[in-house]
C-alpha cells in the first residue's frame, strides 16, 4: 500500500471570495477525504488565512470536526442578513461598482471592518482558548502572511506566536482598513508580498517537509478580454498584484525541483515537492451575479454559499491530475520577456 502524502496547504486571500477556500477545507477535512493524506502545514493570507486559521485553531482543539464547524460558524456569522445589515451591504457593493468614486482615507471614520472582524474571531478563535506552549501549536504549522507598510517587507507570522492583532494584520487591505501594529510593525494585507506563503514550506525539517502543496487559488491568472471600463481595470490589478504574489512563492519551489534534477547531492537539504493548484470558478448556473472586485466586498449570503459550495466540489481535484501544475492559466512559473534580453540591451 502506498503511503499516504504528507501536505501542505496555502489559501490565496480574495475578501468575500475566500468562501471558496472554506468550501475546500471543509470537503478535504471530511471524513472521506481527511484519511488520504496527512496535513502537515496550513497558510493563507487574508481571507485565505481566516481560512486556515480557523482550520489550524480546530484541528488543534477538537479534531477535523471542530475545524468544520469553525469554518461554517465564521462564515455563517459574516453573512449579510439583518435588514441593516443587507442595506449597508447593498450600498457598500453599489458603491464600489461605481464608474468613479471617491476613495476616503480608513482614518477619517471608525474601523469598522476592523472591530467587525475582531468580534468574529473573539467568537470562532478565541486566542485564549490556545495552547500556550509553542510546540503544541506546531502541528500541523500555521503560516500567516502581511506586509510591513514602511519597509515593504513580507512578513510571516507562524502560528507557534500567532495572536489576533498578527491575523488581522493580513487582512487589513487598503483603504478598507488602517494599517494594523502586529509584531512591532504596522502591517496592511499580505496580497502585496506573499498570497499565500509557501516557500517556507521548502524549509521545515524533513520529517514535516510535504510531499505535496496544494494551493487554493482565488483569483484567475487568465483573462481573454483586455479591462476597459475603470471597474474592469480595478478588478484585474487586483487580481495581477495577488497572482504576482502567489507565482514568486510558487517560482522558488519550481526551481527546487530543478536543481534537485541538475544536482543530486542538493537531496541532503531538499526534497522534491509537488504542486497542486485548484482556481475559484463559478459560472452563470452557480451564481448569476458578477464575480468583479466589489463582489469581493459582498456578503450577500447566495454569493457566500455558492462559493462554499463549489469548493467542496472542486476540492476533490487535489486528488487527480485536475490540479497538476504548471498548466496553462494557473499561475505563472516563469518570467516572460517582451523582448529578448539581448534585444533590450541593443536598444539601451
Amino acid at each position: 500500500m502506498a503511503a499516504i502524502p504528507k501536505v501542505a496547504i496555502a489559501c490565496q486571500g480574495g475578501g468575500s471570495h475566500a468562501a471558496f477556500a472554506a468550501g475546500v477545507l471543509d470537503r478535504l477535512l471530511s471524513d472521506e477525504c481527511f484519511s488520504r493524506f496527512e496535513l502537515v502545514a496550513l497558510s493563507g493570507t487574508s481571507g485565505g488565512a481566516m481560512c486556515s486559521a480557523l482550520a489550524w485553531a480546530g484541528l488543534l482543539l477538537g479534531g477535523p470536526v471542530d475545524a468544520r464547524r469553525r469554518l461554517a460558524a465564521f462564515w455563517k456569522d459574516l453573512e449579510a442578513r439583518d435588514g441593516p445589515d443587507i442595506v449597508a451591504n447593498a450600498l457598500g457593493t453599489w458603491y464600489a461598482r461605481l464608474p468613479v468614486n471617491a476613495e476616503i482615507s480608513p482614518y477619517l471614520y471608525p474601523p469598522v471592518a476592523e472591530e467587525r472582524l475582531r468580534e468574529l474571531l473573539d467568537k470562532h478563535l478565541p486566542f485564549a482558548s490556545l495552547p500556550d506552549a509553542p510546540e503544541q501549536r506546531a502541528r500541523p504549522t500555521l503560516l500567516v502572511g502581511a506586509t510591513d507598510v514602511r519597509t515593504g517587507d513580507r512578513v510571516i507570522f507562524p502560528g507557534d506566536r500567532l495572536d489576533q492583532d498578527q491575523l488581522v494584520a493580513s487582512a487589513a487591505v487598503p483603504p478598507l482598513y488602517r494599517a494594523v501594529a502586529a509584531g512591532g510593525r504596522m502591517c496592511w494585507d499580505g496580497l502585496f508580498s506573499s498570497n499565500p506563503p509557501v516557500r517556507e514550506f521548502t524549509d521545515f525539517a524533513f520529517d514535516m517537509r510535504p510531499d505535496e502543496i496544494w494551493v487554493v487559488q482565488i483569483n484567475p491568472q487568465l483573462r481573454r478580454e483586455l479591462p476597459e471600463s475603470m471597474n474592469e481595470i480595478i478588478d484585474r490589478r487586483n487580481e495581477l498584484a495577488g497572482n504576482l504574489a502567489l507565482g514568486q512563492e510558487l517560482y522558488f519551489t519550481t526551481r527546487v525541483n530543478e536543481w534537485l534534477k541538475a544536482d543530486a547531492s542538493l537531496a541532503q537539504r531538499y526534497k522534491p515537492i509537488k504542486v497542486r493548484v485548484v482556481q475559484m470558478h463559478l459560472d452563470a448556473k452557480d451564481y448569476p451575479g458578477p464575480l468583479d472586485y466589489a463582489s469581493k466586498l459582498d456578503r450577500n449570503p447566495a454569493l457566500l454559499h455558492a462559493l462554499i459550495r463549489k469548493g467542496r466540489e472542486r476540492a476533490e481535484w487535489f486528488f487527480d491530475a485536475r490540479s497538476d501544475w504548471p498548466r496553462e492559466g494557473t499561475a505563472p512559473h516563469r518570467s516572460v520577456y517582451a523582448t529578448t534580453p539581448a534585444a533590450v540591451s541593443a536598444k539601451a
